[in-house]
């Protein structure tokens, strides 16, 4: 099973990476007014992405300890990241005080609407493939996302690239504590439980970056 998780993840990188959106974000053309939409569509994912967690911790109850456990400290770990989203644009010179009033585009309206669903009515095992998910992608990504961004808007890394830039550092940690629980998993059903929503999370992750701008 450990087999068909990194087949279904190297296909989805692949995949992932032939975006001009991403290959616009990691090659120093994306602009200002880019990276704000990009902020702001990824917004909801980081301000749900604790009430997620929490929402499958209370679904676990005394059945998964390992589970319920490896949450509660997640969540410590990532909450309060959607503040940092609003202080980056705030940085940028954007005012968006009213950001969590606004509805969410239709790529992060259906992975929320897909992650709250198969958590509350399948099994709360599913909320792994989510963080594996954004955690892999921070990881591998955002740091040089931020980087690239700074350097193409002429902007300091320091002024509307702290979510991007810190995650890309704290989350090589995460992945490898995902990883190890996943590992830890002696269920071939919840490993393939586990796996379908890494497969449909990049899907609809790869959606949500395909709807923005090119440039």
């Amino acid at each position: 099973m450990n087999n068909l998780l990194a087949d279904t993840t190297d296909r989805h990188r692949h995949q992932m990476e032939k975006l001009p959106q991403l290959q616009a974000m990691l090659g120093g053309t994306y602009s200002k007014a880019a990276y704000v939409e990009f902020l702001v569509q990824l917004y909801p994912i980081v301000s749900n992405f604790c009430p997620l967690m929490a929402a499958a911790a209370g679904r676990c109850a005394d059945r998964h300890t390992t589970l319920r456990q490896f949450l509660y400290e997640h969540i410590e770990h990532e909450k309060g990241h959607e503040a940092m989203v609003i202080n980056d644009l705030e940085q940028l010179g954007y005012q968006y005080s009213d950001l969590p009033s606004i509805n969410p585009g239709p790529a992060a309206r259906a992975m929320l609407a897909y992650n709250y669903h198969v958590i509350d009515r399948i099994d709360p095992h599913y909320v792994i493939g989510m963080v594996y998910v954004l955690e892999l992608m921070s990881a591998g990504y955002a740091s040089k996302v931020a980087q690239s961004i700074s350097i193409a808007i002429d902007q300091p890394i320091t002024r509307g690239f702290s979510f991007l830039d810190s995650h890309g550092t704290l989350d090589d940690d995460h992945v490898a504590n995902v990883s190890e629980l996943i590992q830890s998993l002696e269920s071939k059903d919840l490993v393939e439980k586990i796996v379908d929503s890494v497969d449909m999370n990049f899907y609809l992750l790869r959606q949500l970056i395909s709807d923005l701008p090119q440039n």
